[in-house]
C-alpha cells in the first residue's frame, strides 16, 4: 500500500489509517512530503514513528519538502530557511511551537534526516517525484533532483527492470489516480491541502495488488475553518 503528500494533515492521516485497517503484516510506503502546508506536521511524524516502534512495516521516503527543511537546518543560510518557510514550512514550525527547524525534537530531525530517496519492492519502485531514465543509473546521485522535483511524468520501465513507478508530488484528480493504477507510472497525490478544488482535496491510499483505492477528505482544513470562525 502507498500514501503520498500528507502535508501536515495529521487528523486526515489518522482517519485514513482507520479506513484501511492497517495490520503489522502490511507494508505501507509513504512517498514523501509528510510535512508543511497544513498545521499537523508534528502529529504526522509522531504517528509514523509510533507505528514503526509498534512493529508496523511503515517505509517513508524523502520528498522535496523534507529536503527543503533539512537544507534549512543543515546550511544555516537565511535564504534556505526563507525558501522553506515560503513553501509551507511556517505551518510546520507552528505545529512544533518553535521558531527554527533546528529546535524541533531530535528524534524527529533524526527521522527526517534518515529518509531514503526511493524504495524498491518486487514489482514497484516508490519515489516522491520522478526518475531520470535518461541516465545509465537512474538511482545514482545524478538522479537525485528528478527523484525530489520532477513533474514530467516521463519514465521508461525498460531502464527500471520492468518495475512500475509509484510517486506523488504532482497533484492528480481522483479519476486520474484510479486510471493510473493500471499504468506504468502511478501518481497518487490528490492535493490534500487543495480543499474546494474539484476532484482534489483528499488523502489517498492505494493497494497496488488489489487495485483498490481509499479516499479520505481533508478534515484538517475543516477544523482550521472552524477555529477561524470561533
Amino acid at each position: 500500500m502507498a500514501i503520498s503528500d500528507i502535508h501536515g494533515a495529521a487528523s486526515t492521516f489518522n482517519c485514513l489509517l482507520q479506513q484501511i485497517e492497517l495490520f503489522p503484516s502490511d507494508t505501507l510506503i509513504i512517498c514523501g512530503d509528510m510535512i508543511d502546508r497544513l498545521g499537523g506536521s508534528n502529529g504526522v511524524i509522531d504517528t509514523i514513528i509510533k507505528l514503526q516502534n509498534d512493529g508496523y512495516d511503515i517505509r517513508p521516503i524523502r520528498g522535496n519538502h523534507e529536503e527543503l527543511m533539512l537544507t534549512a537546518v543543515q546550511s544555516g543560510v537565511f535564504e534556505d530557511l526563507l525558501d522553506w518557510l515560503e513553501n509551507g514550512g511556517d505551518q510546520t514550525l507552528r505545529s512544533y511551537g518553535v521558531s527554527h527547524p533546528q529546535l524541533m525534537p531530535k528524534e524527529h530531525l533524526q527521522f527526517l534526516s534518515s529518509l531514503p530517496l526511493y524504495c524498491v519492492t518486487d514489482h514497484f519502485v516508490f519515489v516522491h517525484a520522478g526518475i531520470n531514465c535518461t541516465l545509465d543509473d537512474p538511482f545514482s546521485p545524478r538522479g537525485r533532483h528528478h527523484m525530489l522535483w520532477d513533474r514530467s511524468g516521463i519514465i521508461d520501465i525498460g531502464k527500471l527492470c520492468a518495475l512500475r513507478v509509484v510517486s506523488g508530488h504532482s497533484t492528480r484528480k481522483l479519476d486520474d489516480i484510479q486510471k493510473s493504477l493500471k499504468m506504468d507510472h502511478i501518481r497518487i497525490d490528490n492535493g490534500v491541502y487543495l480543499r474546494g478544488v474539484e476532484g482534489k482535496g483528499n488523502l489517498v491510499c492505494v493497494d497496488l495488488d488489489a487495485q483498490q483505492m481509499w479516499v479520505q477528505p481533508c478534515i484538517d482544513e475543516i477544523l482550521n475553518d472552524i477555529r477561524m470562525r470561533s
